[in-house]
């Protein structure tokens, strides 16, 4: 899951770009792992038959610790996008399964030692095992980029959490604080990765456990007496702490940005000038249509007419 979870932050580095919307509402899904933090369980024993002879009550104590396997937080968002700032309302789901749960040898002596019982630190003493918190959160969060590709965020919320251990539900107030990174892969569509930090109120949950007397001899062998059944207490006040990393996929409502209008061409070059009418002269001269081609020259004068001789020349 963890690599899964890797692989898509990485996707959004390299997603589609697209146009993310502001100023509009949007809803999405969430959905990954969750780390709960472990847990200080307290315990005390009634033993039905105690005083003198008789064994002695357990005081109320810190008797365990229960730590969590990797559990699964989904949630279901809806908001409006302002900007640079969202605010959004949150319904979520976190469920974990314990991994262990350690009691302290003190405690089981006791018990043994009243009952005449051979309980181990390693017995649950039918403690539900399951952790389930449900919550209804408001959330602001601050918006950076987004606009033409990556974005995050980061914010903090605030709301009511229901934490049901130990077979009890307990309603408290519960905050959180989430950060993420998200890249729009359509003109509506989101894909991102958010972390959270959960912390709820105190719990006040308990479990009971009756035990009965075993064979015995119950007692030292200076003060023996008769083995007892009687009642073991379990309860948390601690707070259900988590940190969470999830995949989301949102849908914006927006309409797409319009792309802006594109430049338009510059306006072809007037056409060049028409050329003027022209005309041949008679003497091979180009000249403009509206001019008057020049005179003819005027012809040669005629060649001298011969001498004629006289007679006395003869």
């Amino acid at each position: 899951m963890k690599k899964l979870l890797l692989a898509g932050a990485a996707a959004l580095v390299v997603a589609t770009p697209a146009v993310a919307r502001d100023n509009s509402p949007y809803v999405g899904i969430e959905g990954g792992v969750l780390f709960p933090k472990k847990q200080t369980i307290s315990g005390n024993i009634d033993f039905t038959t105690n005083g003198t002879p008789g064994p002695l009550d357990f005081a109320r104590s810190p008797v365990a610790n229960v730590r969590y396997k990797t559990g699964y937080d989904l949630d279901v968002v809806g908001g409006y996008d302002f900007g640079m700032f969202r605010l959004e309302g949150e319904l979520g789901y976190k469920r974990a399964k314990a991994k262990s749960l350690s009691v302290n040898d003190a405690f089981v002596s006791a018990l043994n030692a009243g009952a005449g019982t051979s309980f181990t630190s390693g017995t649950n003493f039918g403690l539900d095992n399951h952790t389930t918190v449900l919550s209804a959160m408001v959330n602001a969060l601050a918006d950076f980029g987004g606009e033409t590709g990556v974005g995050g965020y980061v914010g903090a919320g605030a709301g009511y959490a229901d934490v049901k251990q130990f077979g009890e539900s307990s309603g408290k107030f519960a905050w959180q604080i989430l950060a993420g990174v998200y890249a729009p892969v359509s003109s509506n569509i989101d894909v991102g990765l958010k972390y959270r930090y959960f912390r709820a109120g105190r719990s006040n949950s308990s479990d009971t456990f009756a035990f009965n007397a075993g064979a015995g001899p119950c007692g030292t062998t200076a003060a023996p007496f008769a083995c007892s059944g009687g009642t073991a207490t379990f309860d948390s006040d601690g707070r259900f702490t988590s940190h969470s990393l999830l995949a989301s996929l949102i849908y914006n409502f927006g309409a797409p940005s319009a792309a802006p209008a594109p430049t338009p061409p510059p306006p072809p070059p007037p056409p060049p000038p028409a050329a003027p009418a022209t005309q041949t002269c008679p003497d091979g001269s180009v000249i403009l249509a509206t001019s008057t081609c020049p005179a003819p020259p005027p012809p040669p004068p005629p060649p001298p007419a011969p001498t004629e001789r006289g007679e006395r020349g003869r």
